[in-house]
């Protein structure tokens, strides 16, 4: 999900001066940008009408940025930087957070290392927190869960409660 000119460095094992020129040029152009990300954005602003379009947004707690649906150029930038994280909210119905599982760059006494973690299985998490108290539909959550997996062909989905410990739904 990451923007594809980070691998083209990231191959170079670059100096962190190298890293912080790239990153510099980058962020000059207010423009770092995946496919993938912007498809993510979209699917939670077009669904079923708009009902999980977010109001808020940030890279970080608190989620204060005012989300504007016609121009998503900075919430798909955090998402599309390696290891990057969204957090949306939608009031009075729900929290999301998605993480780009990418690894980012990283160096030990200024040299570039390669991540010894091996790669993680699942680049792209989206986890989705519907409050209690709110009273959420269950069958709503269901369905929401089985159209994200069935839009972004992905193999894995759950639908899990925190106060019992239990998945509800795969």
């Amino acid at each position: 999900m990451s923007d594809r000119r980070f691998d083209v460095v990231r191959l170079n094992k670059p100096s962190i001066k190298e890293y912080k020129s790239f990153e510099t040029t980058l962020l000059s152009d207010h423009y770092v940008y995946s496919k993938k990300a912007e498809d993510i954005i979209h699917f939670f602003i077009e669904y079923k009408n708009g009902i999980i379009c977010p109001d808020r947004y940030n890279y970080y707690e608190p989620v204060n940025q005012v989300f504007n649906r016609d121009d998503i150029v900075k919430p798909v930038g955090m998402l599309a930087f390696p290891g990057g994280c969204l957090f949306l909210k939608k009031t009075k119905l729900m929290d999301a957070v998605i993480e780009n599982k990418t690894f980012s760059f990283c160096w030990c006494d200024g040299v570039y290392q390669e991540p010894k973690a091996s790669f993680p299985q699942y680049l792209t998490i989206i986890t989705l927190f519907f409050p209690k108290k709110k009273n959420p539909d269950l069958n709503f959550i269901i369905q929401l869960m089985e159209d994200i997996r069935s839009f972004f062909g992905a193999d894995n989905g759950k639908v899990y409660c925190q106060a019992s410990g239990k998945i509800i739904a795969e």
